[in-house]
């Protein structure tokens, strides 16, 4: 029981902490729907991860884990599209002070964003 909390709140963490510097990703906080989505999160990431994991782990070994990668982005991005729980959309990063503004497209938000919430998860998996 203890595990299964820890996995829905470090979802729910992981997702809220992505949408405070991802101003293309949008979650929505009503109750109902913010519990479905981590309910989901938790399950992609403990539950079907690992799965694909050992799964194509020749692959990986042979790609150098791009094979892996590839598949946790089409994951995610199966999941926006099937339960349309988060909208991510094309958006402007502010940029740094020596880089300035970068464009940031559809697609690449989604990569960046399922790098942000299984680095977060993963981070306080370490942690905790």
């Amino acid at each position: 029981m203890k595990k299964i909390f820890r996995m829905v709140a470090f979802s729910g963490a992981a997702l809220y902490l992505t949408t405070l510097w991802n101003a293309g990703f949008k979650l929505n906080f009503q109750t109902e729907v913010f519990i479905k989505t981590v309910i989901i999160t938790a399950a992609l990431y403990y539950l079907i991860f690992p799965f694909a994991k050992l799964v194509l782990m020749p692959l990986n070994v042979i790609t150098l884990g791009l094979a892996g990668l590839v598949v946790y982005f089409l994951l995610f991005h199966f999941f926006l599209v099937k339960f349309s729980l988060i909208s991510i959309t094309s958006w402007t990063f502010p940029g740094l002070y020596f880089i300035g503004k970068t464009q940031i497209s559809y697609m690449a938000n989604v990569a960046v964003s399922a790098f942000s919430v299984s680095t977060i998860i993963n981070f306080f998996e370490k942690i905790l």
